[in-house]
């Protein structure tokens, strides 16, 4: 059995040799922020009176946390305005918080403040799923990084109030049927050039809801017909500056796990790694003057060691991270060691040690260690 996590996650796509996706759906992959909308029913309870809520680390706000109906996919509150929960229906929903044409970090920067500001006005929740109470609050432990819960007594926490409860039986292309009904929907970068016009013309007024049923393509049910589309919209997508597709089987119901019926493809791969050290810069042929900054960051990698690339010379600052030696220090002990791992009281400014980073790389060497590894953000 597959390990509990609080959402459904996707297995990465090899090739329709080991998962066949004829009749699969396709969809964007955003880059944006997974969410869990729980249908209101937390909404204005104390947070610690949450029964799925993750407390682990609440004792650093000076405030008591109150539940906005909006959680991470770590059970943390997403703390959106009033104004913005009031235009969510009353139906539990699986999604991404999302800013069409914007890049992630714009959108982290809006949803992460404790106190939501006027960019919520952008923000939009992109649904691709409806979680059945009685699953996703099922009774078991959760235990995955940043997030260790034993949940109880959550399934009948408040569910009365909903308008739709949906059952654990619900296949995913009922589902699909489901939110478009509810929702409406407002198609990305998956919509035709003329039909994206067609709107501007005639104007298309904004949605009810701030949440929207993500666009869903069903491809054919020949194999090679459909692995031919993928493929061709994998290649589109990025190159309009998107991240990749996800795969979704017809026939599947939604599980608070990873599942192999929902698959992500993407030209490049993703990881995390944690951050256990430096490597000084130098100055190459090539023309790199990175003398006194740091060269490469060393990750601890599932128990291997990776160094990672990739960075701006203002995130490659280095700095004391003791007291008896200042970040001059650090910078002229770079400098007269150049090319070589840093000592303990060496830090990079941006990526203290423990720091976990996520990295794209292209492949994995016969040792499993990613290949072409550079850095992409912190987690």
């Amino acid at each position: 059995m597959a390990k509990r996590q609080f959402l459904m996650l996707a297995h990465n796509f090899v090739s329709a040799i080991k998962h066949g996706i004829a009749g699969w759906f396709l969809s964007e992959k955003l880059d944006g922020q997974r969410c869990f909308w729980d249908g209101g029913i937390s909404r204005g309870h104390p947070k610690s009176e949450v029964p799925w809520a993750n407390t682990a680390k609440d004792e650093r706000y000076v405030d008591k946390q109150i539940a906005t109906g909006l959680w991470s996919r770590y059970g943390n509150v997403i703390h959106a305005p009033d104004w913005w929960l009031d235009l969510l229906p009353a139906i539990p929903l699986d999604g991404e918080l999302y800013i069409e044409g914007e890049i992630r970090q714009v959108l982290m920067s809006i949803i992460k403040q404790l106190t939501p500001g006027p960019g919520w006005r952008r923000v939009y929740l992109h649904c691709f799923g409806m979680p059945p109470p009685a699953t996703i609050f099922a009774e078991g432990r959760i235990k995955v990084i940043n997030f260790d819960k034993e949940i109880r007594g959550a399934v009948a926490y408040g569910t009365r109030t909903l308008e739709y409860t949906p059952k654990p039986t619900t296949m995913f292309q009922s589902t699909v049927k489901l939110l478009e009904r509810f929702l409406g929907k407002k198609n990305l970068r998956l919509e035709s050039d003329e039909l994206m016009r067609k709107k501007e013309r005639e104007k298309v007024s904004e949605p009810q809801y701030r949440a929207i049923a993500h666009p869903q393509l069903q491809l054919p049910f020949q194999t090679a017909k459909a692995e031919e589309i993928v493929l061709a919209e994998l290649a589109r997508v990025t190159e309009a500056g998107g991240e990749g597709l996800i795969l979704r089987s017809p026939g599947s119901v939604w599980v608070a796990e990873r599942s192999h019926q929902l698959l992500k493809i993407k030209k490049l791969d993703d990881d995390e790694g944690t951050v256990v050290g430096y490597v000084s810069g130098r100055e190459t042929d090539k023309g790199s003057k990175l003398l006194g900054l740091m060269g490469a960051m060393i990750l601890d990698y599932n128990g291997k060691r990776l160094e990672l690339s990739g960075f701006t010379n203002e995130e490659r600052r280095l700095e004391s991270c003791e007291l008896t030696a200042n970040d001059s220090d650090a910078r002229s002990w770079a400098e007269e060691n150049p090319g070589v791992e840093c000592p303990s009281w060496v830090s990079a400014h941006y990526f203290p040690r423990g720091t976990t980073v996520t990295f794209k790389y292209r492949g994995k060497t016969r040792d499993g260690i990613p290949q072409e590894a550079r850095y992409w953000r912190i987690r």
